[in-house]
């Protein structure tokens, strides 16, 4: 049986303010031809399937299609919702899909039940969890001395995958798959990367996905193995949604008999646009050969001028179509001359650090241990609030 691990598609998500909806259709694409030219039987898709929890019609189409292609090569789907997604929304006629071989496992408010996938004579039981958020999934069971634990993601994941393993126990014996949305402690972030928490309150330890063969994470946009685990891992976002994400995009390709794993394969992507970031003078940057090979890249230049240069962006442009960014990197520290040097974009920040930023500006110092609890707690209301 062959398994193919992808995460964070982002569909209807813009590169600083630039569609990237061709470049979306053609990774499908793609994935629909490894599925078809390497036989594969299954794609996981370990959340964010959208970019927004309400996503454009445009993004729906592109997944429509997307999804039309991966069947007609061949493969089922299995997907889940990151925190990206609406659970509501990307959940909607759920069993429908099902029979038409896309299983979405958007259910964040009931335990996870067991989905047993077979090819041919080999079968998979896979623990697929949705991303929980601790405000609105139920609140953790007691512990054993009949305590209440807090609501943390840790904690959410932790009885789920419990219930799940027990559920697993009846299905007899069979390599098994966990699929999970969540910032594992030790793995490596990029600036694209919602936060699910301030300080990174919601990281979930590895060992809370122990005693399963695989386990396929979504969230983090590098690809990555976790504590050398090579079964343990992020397949990483298929396309580049920042400039931090300047390496190597693929799948994981897993390969598995009954007795376990036989192998895992990265799949390196050769579609999407790359992206880099180019620092000098304004003249280098125009004429310097050695910057000819960024031409169809998503650049950000950063200039070391002196004194303001006239037009930058509209002169760089002629040279680097995509150019998205341009700002001073010297003691000039010109007028921001592009959309994204501030940082992530809004949409891209989580509500705690919009709310918290705006405080250390009003206040003009940064906010006590004391303000942060209280912005975190009237967040998770409004939230709360929001999917009641």
């Amino acid at each position: 049986m062959k398994v193919i691990h992808t995460s964070d598609w982002h569909i209807g998500r813009r590169f600083e303010r630039e569609s990237m909806e061709a470049d979306q259709r053609e990774l499908l694409e793609w994935l629909a031809g490894q599925v078809r030219n390497r036989q594969v039987d299954l794609v996981i898709v370990a959340g964010d399937i959208y970019d927004r929890s309400l996503p454009a019609e445009d993004a729906v189409a592109v997944l429509d299609a997307g999804l039309n292609a991966i069947r007609l090569a061949g493969a089922t789907v299995i997907m889940i919702s990151g925190n990206h997604d609406s659970p509501r929304r990307l959940g909607f006629g759920a069993k429908r899909q099902a029979l038409g071989g896309v299983h979405i496992f958007a259910d964040d408010l009931h335990p996870p039940t067991p989905y047993v996938f077979e090819a041919g004579d080999e079968r998979v039981a896979i623990v697929a969890v949705p991303f929980l958020d601790p405000q609105i999934t139920p609140a953790p069971k007691d512990d054993e001395e009949g305590n209440p634990r807090r609501r943390t993601h840790e904690n959410a994941l932790i009885d789920a995958m419990t219930s799940g393993r027990d559920k697993l126990n009846v299905l007899g014996s069979m390599p098994t798959i966990a699929v999970a949305h969540a910032f594992v402690t030790g793995a490596q972030t990029s600036d694209s990367e919602k936060l699910l928490a301030i300080g990174g309150a919601d990281a979930v330890d590895a060992s809370v996905f122990d005693g399963f063969d695989y386990v396929a994470l979504g969230h983090l946009h590098r690809p990555q193995r976790i504590g050398g685990q090579d079964t343990v891992a992020y397949s990483g976002s298929p396309l580049p949604y920042s400039f931090s994400e300047d390496h190597a995009k693929s799948v994981r390709l897993i390969e598995l008999t009954g007795s376990g794993i036989e192998s895992i394969e990265e799949l390196t992507i050769p579609v999407g646009r790359p992206v880099c970031t180019i620092t000098g003078g304004l003249e280098s940057l125009l004429n310097s050969a050695e910057h000819e090979r960024y031409r169809d890249y998503w650049v950000a230049a950063r200039l070391t001028d002196e004194h303001a240069q006239a037009q930058p962006m509209e002169r760089l442009r002629a040279r680097f179509p995509h150019i998205v960014s341009v700002r001073y990197d010297t003691q000039l520290r010109g007028p921001i001359l592009g959309p994204g040097d501030l940082g992530n974009p809004i949409e891209d920040r989580s509500p705690e650090e919009l709310v918290l930023d705006f405080l250390t500006e009003l206040r003009e110092r940064p906010a006590t241990e004391t303000e942060q609890s209280l912005v975190l707690d009237a967040v998770a209301a409004a939230v709360a609030g929001s999917h009641s």
